[in-house]
């Protein structure tokens, strides 16, 4: 019989936006590839039909109408004080054009502000408890574990023509998000889109229109994106754990000649995984080093990336195919290499990255092949010191410039309807780069502070000049909205609000005493969440969005009465506001607000009982984010991601222009899919609670939802 696509659920220490994921080994993409070339061929011999179909549709809208077709170009976290700076002194004159052209203003984000629920609010026109994306992270309330926020793997039942399995059987992926994003409202009405890389589209929508997924589209190996560094055997590595990669040692096979072995998706029989076999020979003289992967053959110096490599995993009908990059790490004293996490292949996906399927496969025909994980830009390599700063901004850009010939692909075939795209490099970069302007930051220590120092100035450069390509290619009758989810602000101090409740008696280990005093978790540990002993345990987080009380009924093991919570929530509330940090003669929690008093919609349940509000230069901290508890409430963040908007919301607002004028004085991500809607002559649908920025009345001019 002919095998579907084989998924399988994995957790490992460190989920999400934070680290490998909640991800799925696989294998197979056969069978998905040849259902993909059908339906492009029927969806070739049906054109003329949706063509007529989409007219008459389209037809009553067209009165209403105030732009023929809307260009949403969404920069994930562009901050409006930086961009206001910047266009004061003239440095971005495109954004300038636009403000005098239509208006700009800062644009509230979502309570929590972070891209997974902001873009899912832009999308929806409701808050988190109207869409069901609270964090990157939720939590399994059988187990506490952090789980992937946006998408479940449940099983399926296979479907067959014949004697034939089709792809998709056995296995289903579940998109979390709820409600209906502004897209399917216009796939109704006969309306275009084109939806490119927006967060939280995976597995990608089905509707009338085009789609490219993006966050939290899994790597080949079933994480959210893990690196493979290579070393000569006996160089020193940094003692600890690699978080987001995995470091191997070369194999010797002669004079100067190295083997590397690629892992790929878990073997079908659960013995382990799946290898690709990388030879490398190194003349260390003329620097560089001629590598052998999958059938290809290229050279590389120093401070080079090679092209994305097809790399095929297994064999026959189970043939999984993924794309990476390599580069060359150093030379002396011992050479090294970096391995990118292994994208699923658009040429030959094995699992559906686009709607419709083949969409992903025509764009890499056209284009060439390009990044296909949702959280592409690797991160945590440069966290790990990996890669370094320039090979990162390298790679950044990289992406950047192939996400820019999809967007303008769709610009030049699409005259009406809707065009929207995340641009990501506007927030990883900002991430990684954000220690530059604090010359007092702790991640400086140690690293440089001056080659890059203008790497976020060049940055809204860069965005700026994105935003004049784009209006080149607008007609008179296009709508232009350039928008980001939220802004940025330092990232210095980590808040591990675990520890805080063990200190406090609101979180208990299974090693802890009835009374006394609890003994030190010594420095430099963590105690895990299988470790937390949960009958005592009243209070947790995990992720970086606010914490969690243990209630009876709904968590496993909850000790907390329902009829208790409120009262439990108002009183660590009231100890968490104003939280000092000591060793700073500051404050590290600003406000913090329960979920009754923020959210009104159908999913309020399934997000944290409080959301936290942290005073800018801090965040949830690293081991706090996967639920784990240390001996140290509050401590300096010394890793390259120094920047970050998972604070009080009040804070970090994003940007919103126009080249039309607007109304509101006030606007919010909510209001964002209304107004798209609107220019398009189409009613919101009742579900949404934002209001048009268009529309000239005191609703649309006061829209920001705050607490």
């Amino acid at each position: 019989m002919l095998p579907a696509l084989l998924i399988a659920p994995a957790l490992v220490s460190v989920p999400a936006y934070i680290g490998p994921g909640a991800g799925f080994a696989l294998g197979g993409s056969f069978l998905f590839a040849l259902a993909g070339i059908l339906l492009a061929f029927l969806a070739v011999l049906a054109w003329p039909v949706r063509v007529v179909i989409r007219s008459l549709r389209g037809r009553g809208r067209l009165k209403n109408a105030k732009a023929r077709r809307v260009v949403v170009l969404g920069l994930d976290g562009l901050d409006p004080i930086i961009t206001k700076k910047m266009m004061d002194e003239g440095q971005l004159p495109n954004l300038i054009r636009l403000k005098d052209d239509g208006g700009f203003r800062p644009l509230g984000t979502t309570w929590p502000a972070m891209s997974p629920v902001g873009w899912s609010t832009f999308a929806t026109g409701v808050d988190p408890s109207g869409h069901n994306i609270f964090d990157f992270l939720s939590r399994d309330k059988a187990t506490h574990m952090p789980v992937l926020s946006s998408t479940r793997l449940s099983a399926k039942p296979a479907r067959k023509i014949g004697p034939i399995t089709l792809p998709g059987g056995g296995h289903k992926f579940e998109l979390l998000k709820r409600s209906k994003p502004f897209w399917k409202t216009c796939a109704e009405a006969g309306v275009e889109s084109s939806i490119l890389r927006i967060p939280i589209t995976f597995p990608p929508d089905k509707f009338g229109g085009k789609m490219l997924s993006a966050m939290c589209v899994p790597d080949l190996r079933g994480t959210q994106g893990t690196f493979s560094h290579y070393t000569q055997p006996g160089l020193k590595i940094e003692e600890g754990r690699t978080t987001g990669g995995v470091r191997m040692d070369l194999e010797p096979n002669g004079d100067n000649r190295w083997t590397a072995r690629l892992l790929g998706p878990d073997k079908p029989d659960g013995t382990g995984s799946m290898e690709a076999v990388i030879t490398v020979t190194v003349d260390t003289a003329a620097r560089k080093a001629t590598f052998t992967l999958a059938g290809e053959t290229f050279t590389l110096g120093p401070n080079e990336y090679s092209g994305w490599i097809p790399v095929g995993f297994g064999g026959g009908t189970q043939k999984a195919h993924g794309i990476c990059k390599i580069r060359i790490t150093d030379f002396e004293p011992g050479f090294s290499f970096y391995v990118s996490p292994l994208h699923i292949d658009p040429r030959q996906p094995a699992m559906p990255i686009s709607n419709p399927p083949h969409y992903a496969m025509a764009l890499s025909r056209l284009q060439g092949r390009f990044a296909t994980l949702g959280l592409a830009e690797d991160t945590w390599a440069l966290n790990e010191r990996v890669l370094d700063e320039q090979a990162f901004l390298d790679q950044a850009y990289s992406i950047h410039e192939e996400r820019k010939a999809q967007f303008f692909h769709a610009l030049d075939r699409q005259p009406e309807g809707v065009v929207s795209v995340v641009f990501d490099a506007t927030d990883r970069i900002q991430h990684m780069f954000f220690r530059y302007l604090d010359a007092d930051h702790p991640a400086n220590r140690g690293k440089d502070t001056e080659t890059h120092k203008d790497a976020i100035f060049d940055l809204y450069r860069k965005a700026d000049e994105l935003v004049g390509e784009t209006h080149a290619k607008m007609g008179k009758n296009d709508a232009l909205l350039v928008i980001s989810d939220h802004g940025f602000k330092q990232f210095k101090r980590g808040v591990n609000l675990n520890s805080w409740f063990r200190q406090n008696g609101y979180l208990f280990l299974k090693t802890d005493p009835a009374e006394g005093p609890l003994p030190e978790i010594p420095a430099g540990e963590r105690r895990e969440v299988e470790d937390i002993d949960w009958p005592r345990t009243r209070a947790y987080t995990n992720g970086l969005a606010g914490y969690y009380v243990n209630i009876k009924g709904r968590e496993k093991d909850g000790c907390v009465a329902p009829e208790h919570a409120l009262a439990l929530k108002n009183e660590i509330n009231d100890k968490l506001r104003g939280l000092p940090d000591p060793d700073k003669d500051s404050e590290a929690i600003t406000e913090l607000w329960a979920s009754e008093e923020i959210y009104r919609g159908p999913y309020r349940e399934n997000g944290p009982d409080a959301i936290v509000g942290y005073k800018p230069g801090y965040r949830t901290d690293w081991d706090a984010a996967v639920g784990a508890v240390t001996s140290t409430v509050i401590s300096d963040n010394t890793r390259s991601w120094s920047g970050d908007h998972c604070m009080d919301p009040r804070q970090v607002p994003g940007v919103l222009f126009s080249n039309l004028p607007f109304a509101a004085t006030r606007p919010n991500l909510t209001d964002m899919a209304p107004s798209v809607l609107d220019l398009l002559g189409l009613e919101a649908p009742g579900h949404m609670t934002g209001r048009s920025i268009f529309r000239d009345d005191d609703a649309a001019a006061a829209s920001e939802v705050t607490p």
